[in-house]
């Protein structure tokens, strides 16, 4: 089997997560409090990672680990309303049409096309559903008494655990010809999912990126 992995923010859309998330709390009027807590307490860590005292990868790991701060105390079913608008309202008119006219040409191909973010797994599929994608791999919630606790299941699905998360929801990945297999992404954190197949492409990249990849002879979309 040939696979074709795409990371989400900054690859296959052009916003963040986070942001489609305080759209819909502002539009709705709903945990307000919840989003400046956050907000307020992870501003900083963005700030120490501009300034090179804190790596991007702990950065992004931090924020991931926490983004379910904002839907803390929602049951899965009140959440879905509000994961259903972000993938409708936010995350859809961002979509970028280069990259998902080749995600559909591996769909046409009979490749088997997974999103892996580090994005609330809930909220990932409501954005695969909008994709007409079957799989996800992204970054589970923990729920206490039915209702989501703010924490999420570790590991959080970035970096190196974005490929630990793909191959445990391939029960190990031995049925993927991995050498045959694509990888798009456009953050440098997502070097290990891109070096893990043989056909890498790095999306829109960040500088280090796009360096990386005209070292080693990738391919690049920009």
């Amino acid at each position: 089997m040939i696979a074709a992995i795409f990371d989400l923010d900054g690859t296959l859309y052009t916003g963040h997560i986070s942001r489609g998330i305080v759209q819909h709390h502002k539009t709705h009027r709903v945990k307000r409090l919840h989003v400046g807590f956050f907000f307020c307490t992870h501003m900083p860590i963005w700030w120490l990672q501009l300034a090179g005292l804190l790596s991007e990868a702990t950065m992004r790991k931090l924020w991931s680990r926490h983004m379910g701060w904002m839907v803390q105390g929602w049951t899965p079913q009140d959440a879905a309303k509000a994961f259903a608008w972000i993938a409708k309202e936010y995350a859809e008119p961002l979509m970028r049409p280069d990259v998902i006219a080749i995600l559909r040409d591996h769909q046409e191909a009979g490749h088997r096309v997974i999103i892996v973010s580090g994005t609330m797994a809930p909220l990932l599929e409501h954005i695969d559903r909008q994709l007409g994608i079957d799989d996800i791999v992204g970054t589970p919630l923990v729920l206490r008494n039915g209702r989501y606790s703010g924490a999420s299941e570790l590991p959080i699905c970035q970096g190196p655990d974005k490929v630990t998360r793909l191959e445990a929801y391939l029960d190990g990945g031995d049925q993927v010809d991995w050498s045959q297999s694509y990888a798009y992404a456009d953050s440098y954190t997502d070097l290990p999912l891109l070096e893990h197949v043989g056909h890498p492409v790095a999306v829109y990249p960040d500088d280090k990126l796009a360096a990386h990849a005209r070292e080693h002879g990738w391919g690049v979309i920009s």
